[in-house]
């Protein structure tokens, strides 16, 4: 956005005035305000100073509309820099697999793209893909000045595990990475226990549906003994 003033004395016609321009998603605006007084019953002073703020009126109009483009895209469309398999549907927010501080093994996280300063927030054991979620998205919504509403929204749309597979598909053949499968488990673990919940469900269907506490016991009890064989079978 742009305010010109034209005021060079020359040819007759030529036009005298401010020039208001902007540039919205590859379209140009131009608004030209005289400061020709158009008649003797006003002062060129008065008028001069209205056409003025009207100039101020249109520059102030096409920036908030730009502003607002920019946050609908910001909201809507992912950055053009965003790699390959690791966008979320935004700007703002990444996926990726690797290292996180001084831990040296590679762990599946959230990447919040704070200016000059990502923040990842890793997918573990005790910190779930959903849960790893929230406190991304809460964040960004602090780090970028989202709006509390729109926040809320993004918390509610959880990226698919897949696309942790995905991506780690990705940098093996392409960039040679070597990341074991072992690197997705606490990525899948939400998605296990659902699993588990409904075979559990299916193997108890002669009991009451709401009985989720009960389910959830037997659910945790086949991981654990499952577990234990594993364990059992690795030993010997």
């Amino acid at each position: 956005m742009a305010i010109q003033f034209l005021d060079k004395p020359g040819k007759a016609g030529r036009f005298r005035g401010w020039v208001v321009t902007a540039k919205l998603r590859g379209k140009h605006f131009e608004k030209r305000l005289s400061s020709e007084c158009p008649g003797t019953h006003l002062s060129e002073d008065l008028w001069h100073r209205y056409q003025q703020t009207r100039a101020q009126y249109y520059e102030a109009r096409w920036s908030m509309r730009a502003a607002a483009l920019s946050y609908l895209d910001f909201m809507r469309t992912e950055h053009p820099g965003t790699g390959s398999f690791r966008g979320v549907g935004f700007q703002g927010i990444t996926l990726g697999i690797g290292t996180i501080g001084r831990d040296t093994s590679d762990q599946c996280y959230f990447q919040v793209d704070a200016p000059g300063k990502p923040i990842r927030i890793a997918i573990t054991e005790q910190q779930t893909l959903s849960v790893a979620w929230q406190k991304a998205v809460a964040l960004w919504g602090e780090v970028f000045d989202i709006r509390p509403k729109d926040i809320a929204d993004k918390q509610q749309h959880v990226p698919a595990p897949e696309q942790f597979k995905r991506l780690r598909k990705h940098l093996n053949e392409e960039t040679r990475a070597d990341l074991p499968v072992g690197v997705l488990h606490h990525v899948f673990a939400e998605q296990r226990t659902e699993l588990e919940r409904k075979k559990s469900r299916s193997n108890l269907k002669d009991r009451p549906s709401d009985e989720d506490e009960f389910l959830d016991v037997h659910a945790r009890l086949e991981r654990e003994i499952s577990a234990f064989m594993e364990r059992s079978e690795r030993r010997a």
